[in-house]
């Protein structure tokens, strides 16, 4: 058995997927739910080594190899994600980040086993690239979970299960997501209008802020679902309308030739008509808008997850309605 060790960062090493950069010393950085990268090798097996980490909710990460996925929890970056025994070939391997979380999560080094082990070039980029920004929904908060289990817990948690992960994969398309549960455009769910919100979500390179750069990844289509934790937090209809034009003239401003669909109601009906009129008011003076108003979990049977949120039964049904209408905007 031969191991030979690569970063990341070695040339055309890896596929950055979302919301990823590489730092100087080739790792990986991983800050947001679907966040991740993907990579080819010729060999039997390979390890995955990450950076030290530390945060109270311990995060997961799902690894497709050869398009079959397992999960991992990464408590503190001590731990290894060990693949062996594959059959001696080509593999294609996917990592991402599922769950959400304050800190940013770094994968270091790779290790790959075999005779003659050898990392080859990445893997080619789906044709479509679709962007999400949104809340807990968006990044599959308590969607493992049933409607029993009170609170929340990391395990319930995973983003490609959720609508945006699932209408991507029904048009064989790349995600990026932007955003975090309990946030809102103005204000998060208990009201705060001094925590993060999600144009900072969509603006910023981690949850600590910086720039992130939008001209590294280009979408075809950006998709808004948010107002919900407005709603909860007890933000105006007038003031969340004049917020959500502002942030989907920062989608514009970054994306200038990009369709904007605005997707509500999963778990909330009262900001339905500001929501329309916010993007009817922004089509009319830039174009490219769309709107599409969803059923709530509420009034469809078993569709209640962890925590009060969508389940995967609502990820199937909005996933499915969603996929239609980009299909239907972009021809």
């Amino acid at each position: 058995m031969i191991y030979s060790q690569h970063t990341f960062g070695e040339d055309n090493a890896c596929l950055l997927l979302g919301k990823t950069y590489l730092e100087e010393n080739g790792s990986v950085a991983m800050p947001w739910s679907d966040s991740g990268f993907a990579f080819r090798f010729y060999g039997t097996g390979f390890i995955l080594h990450f950076g030290a980490f530390a945060d109270p909710a311990v995060p997961y990460v799902r690894v497709w190899v050869d398009g079959k996925a397992q999960r991992f929890a990464i408590a503190n970056g001590t731990e290894k994600v060990i693949f062996e025994d594959l059959e001696k070939g080509v593999h294609t391997v996917k990592v991402m980040r599922i769950v959400e979380g304050m800190e940013c999560l770094y994968a270091t080094e790779l290790t790959l086993m075999g005779d003659a082990p050898k990392l080859l070039d990445a893997p080619e980029e789906r044709p479509l690239r679709l962007a999400f920004i949104g809340d807990s929904i968006t990044c599959g908060y308590g969607v493992l979970g049933n409607s029993a289990q009170p609170g929340y817990v990391t395990y319930e948690q995973d983003s490609s299960r959720s609508y945006a992960y699932m209408t991507a994969d029904l048009l064989n398309a790349e995600v990026m997501l932007s955003g975090a549960s309990g946030k809102g455009i103005v204000a998060n769910c208990n009201g705060d209008r001094e925590d993060m919100t999600l144009r900072q979500a969509f603006a910023w390179l981690n949850r600590q802020g910086g720039e992130w750069n939008h001209d590294v990844w280009t979408p075809h289509l950006t998709v808004i679902n948010a107002g919900t934790n407005d709603a909860w937090g007890g933000v105006g209809d007038e003031e969340f309308i004049e917020a959500a034009k502002l942030l989907m003239g920062e989608v514009r401003a970054a994306y200038p030739d990009c369709p904007i669909l605005y997707c509500y109601g999963v778990m909330d009906q009262t900001k339905m008509g500001a929501v329309e009129k916010a993007v009817t008011e922004f089509n009319e003076a830039n174009g490219k808008a769309y709107f599409l108003g969803v059923q709530s979990m509420h009034q469809v049977p078993d569709e209640i997850g962890g925590g009060g949120h969508p389940n995967l039964n609502t990820s199937y049904r909005v996933s499915a309605l969603l996929a239609e209408k980009i299909k239907e905007i972009l021809g």
